[in-house]
């Protein structure tokens, strides 16, 4: 008997030793949404690069799953995924306010509504009562309270380039989209840039979870730092959007 249980010992004294470098050695597991320019199923969007600079600099490995635009939240929601670009202010909607904290954001978004090059810009989804306007897929989850209370048939398609092409053949008024993520296709759209539908950030969101709080505390420190330092408009070129540090309980001085 004596043996046996000082065998027991032994495996799980073994046991216990392979288990802490495997924790330390843990990945954090980021879902990747389909956003236009800025995430990519190449690894090579805007906020990917953005990411991929600020981690250079931190003792954390991360690994990245694409997905399309909805799934990416339903894979996170699940926790099969620690982290998530943007969303931010959804998922403290639907989880919960305390379920979720957030990083420095990676970028400012801004939607709008886009008509052909020449026509006169629409400033106000009130202009377009009875009409058709476009919009991707995924995107109701920020746009849903602001068609609300409108009389607008919305017309979701895969992308804004799918969009644009049926913008282009009159198969509706508008379409609403966000800059910089259309900022590609500008040429061929107009706009009132004094009139925004809806103005937010994106961040990487992550689960309330002690070891997320961490990370995202040294992740938001380095991010800061690099804006600061012109390092996102350096990546971003011409998706960059200024703007100025938002005051948020997110931020690494309350991530602790």
């Amino acid at each position: 008997m004596k043996c046996f249980l000082h065998t027991f010992r032994v495996l799980l004294f073994g046991v216990s030793i392979l288990s802490a470098p495997a924790m330390a050695d843990s990945v954090v597991r980021i879902a990747v949404p389909d956003i236009t320019s800025l995430l990519t199923e190449n690894q090579d969007g805007v906020y990917q690069k953005i990411l991929s600079r600020a981690l250079d600099g931190l003792e954390v490995t991360v690994s990245e799953q694409f997905y399309p635009y909805k799934r990416a939240m339903m894979v996170f929601e699940q926790r099969g995924a620690d982290c998530i670009y943007s969303f931010t202010e959804v998922l403290e909607r639907r989880l919960g306010e305390d379920a979720v904290i957030a990083s420095f954001p990676l970028g400012k978004f801004t939607y709008y509504l886009f008509t052909p090059p020449g026509n006169e810009p629409v400033s106000a989804l009130s202009k377009l009562e009875g009409e058709t306007v476009g919009a991707v897929i995924g995107h109701e989850t920020y746009l849903d309270g602001v068609l609300e209370d409108h009389n607008v048939k919305v017309v979701w398609s895969k992308s804004d380039a799918q969009n644009l092409a049926m913008l282009e053949h009159q198969r509706f008024s508008a379409m609403i989209a966000a800059v910089p993520d259309v900022r590609p296709f500008l040429d061929k759209l107009s706009y009132d840039p004094a009139s925004p539908l809806l103005e937010s950030y994106d961040r990487l969101t992550c689960h309330n979870t002690q070891a997320n709080r961490q990370f995202l505390s040294s992740l938001s420190a380095e991010m800061k730092r690099l804006k600061n330092d012109g390092v996102y408009e350096q990546l971003a070129g011409k998706l960059y959007v200024e703007f100025e540090d938002p005051a948020s309980a997110t931020e690494p001085s309350s991530l602790n």
